[in-house]
């Protein structure tokens, strides 16, 4: 039951607002062949489902926020330039009204936009200066939780963060779909309109136990999207990534890479796969059910933009890791200067690597613990310096040559991802439904401010344009100067 306090934020923030085709392409059905849709007008597809847009109002390329992907960036450094200048001189700006499903996907800013995805399939963009709705877009019919063999989100639609091409004026965004399939949907942003859609279950893969909670990536014209699991480890899974062409006249190619695990391994981090500046990949998967071979579960995983398998990290003790269910891949990989790689886990040890050759089994350059209990989510950077969300607590690492230590620790509970943006660290404390700020150099912390329940612990703000923009149930609130 939501707290007084909450109702109070919410109607509060509700006097404050102001009042504001047919389809053509091709199509090979539904028993696991991709399948394609490309609108060609503003009509309605047969297909495809249009979007309830309400707004042709473009939105600018040039100007105002640029969060466009998961944590401001490719290599997912999660620091905003533009962001609330000071911390504790912040507030409540707006609440929006209630969308049509629960926000699992980490904002997104595009200029005096914000793009949010619902749980329920649905795409919005609201207006940044007062929450108000520009236009929702429904792409189909969410998966209900009891249907699947497994899982803890219900009904399950868009949980992994679209990504945005500003300059091309394209979302694409990726949701499950009655009766059980992925497809990934290209919108227009200014519009909402659905202009084509692909079906991106790899090759055999059953879409009821695989999960498509990472963020997408796009990268030298292809959207990359990966999967774990679900919740309870049901059936047979592996880490996946897909990759999609979006540069030509249609979607796809697709293809995909599976780690060759016996089981499980899944890329199920929320930042997604990680950039490097040669246009390689990043990922980290989960444990395996393997407890003989090495099957690169529990690894650093280096991939190629066509994803052939380039290279692999893993702690000498992965078995061990396997067996207690501790991943290695609760976070993405941090890409840091100097060719170094920063991983950490379930088990709060963090490992130093090599960019250019990652070490096999047990080859890190450092290893030392850095949280008493486990790591989740996404690491903000900044430069050499990481921001490490622990389950109880977040935690300054900085890294130097070959190794890293550990400065101070900012206690709170269960701590999501997190991000910098003026002089803080900010983060969503899922304990206590708090959207907190700390001191960048102490950890002291500057502001909490409650924003009520949010879904998972791994909900996470984004900033820009003097604002921190964040999901909190069913609803986005803003806060600024």
């Amino acid at each position: 039951m939501k707290s007084r306090r909450w109702w109070f934020v919410v109607g509060v923030a509700a006097w404050l607002l102001a009042a504001c085709s047919s389809g053509s392409g091709t199509s090979r059905g539904s028993s696991g062949a991709v399948s394609t849709t490309r609108v060609r007008d503003q009509a309605t597809s047969t297909t495809v489902p249009a979007a309830n847009a309400t707004s042709t109002t473009a939105v600018a390329a040039t100007g105002g926020a640029r969060w466009t992907t998961y944590d401001g960036d490719a290599a997912r450094s999660g620091v905003a330039a533009d962001g609330p200048a000071s911390a504790n001189a912040t507030r409540m700006q707006w609440a929006s009204a209630a969308l049509d499903g629960e926000v699992y996907a980490q904002p997104l800013l595009v200029g005096d936009r914000v793009v949010i995805a619902t749980e329920n399939d649905s795409v919005y963009l609201l207006d940044s200066s007062d929450g108000t709705e520009v236009w929702k877009a429904h792409v189909g019919e969410a998966v209900s939780g009891s249907s699947l063999p497994c899982g803890n989100v219900d009904p399950v639609g868009i949980t992994g963060t679209p990504v945005v091409d500003a300059k091309g004026g394209r979302i694409y965004v990726v949701g499950m779909v009655a009766p059980g399939r992925h497809m990934l949907f290209e919108l227009d942003l200014s519009t909402g309109h659905v202009l084509a859609s692909v079906r991106v279950d790899a090759a055999g893969a059953d879409p009821l136990v695989h999960n498509q909670r990472g963020a997408l990536t796009l990268a030298g014209g292809q959207v990359f999207v990966p999967y774990g699991g679900r919740y309870g480890d049901c059936g047979d899974y592996h880490g996946q990534v897909v990759a999609v062409s979006v540069a030509g006249a249609e979607l796809g190619p697709v293809a995909s890479y599976t780690l060759p695990t016996q089981g499980e391994g899944g890329f199920w981090a929320p930042p997604g796969a990680v950039v490097a500046s040669d246009g390689t990949l990043f990922l980290t998967s989960g444990n395996s059910s393997s407890s003989g071979a090495y099957d690169d579960g529990n690894s650093v995983v280096h991939l190629s933009a066509d994803l052939k398998l380039l290279d692999t990290f893993a702690p000498s003790n992965w078995a061990a890791l396997n067996a207690r269910d501790a991943d290695l891949g609760s976070t993405s990989p941090v890409l840091l200067p100097g060719n170094r790689v920063f991983q950490i886990g379930k088990t709060g040890t963090g490992y130093l690597l090599d960019e250019g050759s990652l070490g096999g089994i047990g080859g890190q350059l450092h290893a030392a613990s850095v949280c008493d209990s486990s790591a989740f989510g996404g690491v903000a950077h900044d430069g050499n310096t990481l921001y490490v969300p622990c389950s109880d607590g977040i935690v300054e690492v900085s890294v130097t040559s070959d190794t890293f230590s550990v400065g101070w620790n900012s206690p709170m509970s269960t701590p999501g991802p997190t991000i910098v943006a003026g002089d803080a660290v900010w983060t969503v404390a899922t304990g206590s439904g708090d959207l907190v700020a700390v001191d960048r150099s102490s950890g002291a912390t500057l502001s909490s401010q409650h924003i009520g329940a949010a879904p998972s612990r791994f909900t996470s703000p984004a900033a820009g344009s003097g604002r921190v923009v964040v999901g909190a149930g069913r609803r986005v609130i803003a806060f600024g100067s």
